[in-house]
C-alpha cells in the first residue's frame, strides 16, 4: 500500500494525522539494520522502535473504533459499507507490515548477537555492550551460557566448538610469544611463555592467548 492508496481506502474524515509518514518508521529500521555492516550491531534504536509499537496500537485503536461504529449502527461486519470494510482492512495491513518489518530488525539483530559469542567469547567487549538493548544483553548472556553447557565436560561434549569454523586438522598449534605472560599451567605441564619463544600448545589453550593478542600462530 502507497500512502495514496492507504487515504483513498480509508476516506473523507478517516485519515490518521501522520498520513504522510505511514510506514517510514518501520521502512528506516530495516533500512538501517540492512545498510549496517555485516558483523557489525548498529547501535539499538530504542526510540524509533517504540514509535513503531505506538504507531501499531493507534491502528489497533482505529480498528476497534471501526468495528464499534459498525455495531452501534446496528449492521454486522459482513455487511458493513464498502468504505468501511477497506478502512479496516487497510489499518489491519499496517499492523502487520510494522510487525514485519520489527520482526526483521530484531531477527537480524539477534542473529548478529549470536555470532558474537562464537567471535569474541563469553566477554562482551563494552564497545559492543553499548550498542545492544538490555535484552539483548540478557540474550547473550542466556545464548553463551547455553553453548558453555554443551561444550561442557559434565554432561556437555567435552569440546570447545568455538575454536574453528571448521574442524582442525591437527589439535595443537604452534604459537611464537608476542606478550611476555610467565609461567601457564597446560595440560603438558607449565610453559614459560617469554617473549618471541616458539611452543606447540593444544588448540583450545592457544586460542584464549591468540584472542588476547599474548601469542600468534606459526604457520
Amino acid at each position: 500500500w502507497s500512502t495514496r492508496d492507504f487515504g483513498d481506502a480509508l476516506g473523507p474524515g478517516r485519515q490518521p494525522a501522520a498520513m504522510s509518514n505511514f510506514g517510514d518508521k518501520a521502512a528506516t529500521l530495516v533500512q538501517d539494520i540492512s545498510q549496517s555492516e555485516k558483523g557489525t550491531i548498529p547501535p539499538y534504536n530504542d526510540e524509533l522502535v517504540r514509535a513503531v509499537v505506538d504507531e501499531s496500537n493507534e491502528h489497533h485503536r482505529s480498528i476497534l473504533r471501526l468495528i464499534g461504529d459498525i455495531q452501534e449502527q446496528g449492521t454486522s461486519l459482513d455487511a458493513a459499507a464498502p468504505e468501511d470494510a477497506a478502512a479496516i482492512l487497510v489499518h489491519h495491513q499496517a499492523v502487520l507490515r510494522n510487525k514485519r518489518a520489527l520482526l526483521v530488525y530484531l531477527n537480524e539483530r539477534a542473529d548478529r548477537v549470536r555470532a558474537l559469542r562464537w567471535e569474541v567469547g563469553t566477554a562482551l567487549p563494552e564497545d559492543l555492550g553499548e550498542s545492544l538493548s538490555h535484552s539483548e544483553r540478557g540474550y547473550f548472556q542466556q545464548y553463551s551460557a547455553l553453548v558453555n553447557r554443551y561444550q561442557g565436560r559434565r554432561g556437555g561434549v567435552g569440546i570447545n566448538i568455538t575454536l574453528d569454523p571448521t574442524p582442525p586438522k591437527e589439535h595443537k598449534v604452534q604459537v611464537r610469544v608476542l606478550q611476555e605472560r610467565g609461567e601457564l599451567v597446560t595440560r603438558d605441564g607449565t610453559v614459560d611463555l617469554a617473549k618471541n619463544t616458539v611452543h606447540l600448545l593444544w588448540r583450545d589453550e592457544a586460542q584464549p592467548l591468540i584472542t588476547e593478542g599474548v601469542v600468534e600462530m606459526v604457520v
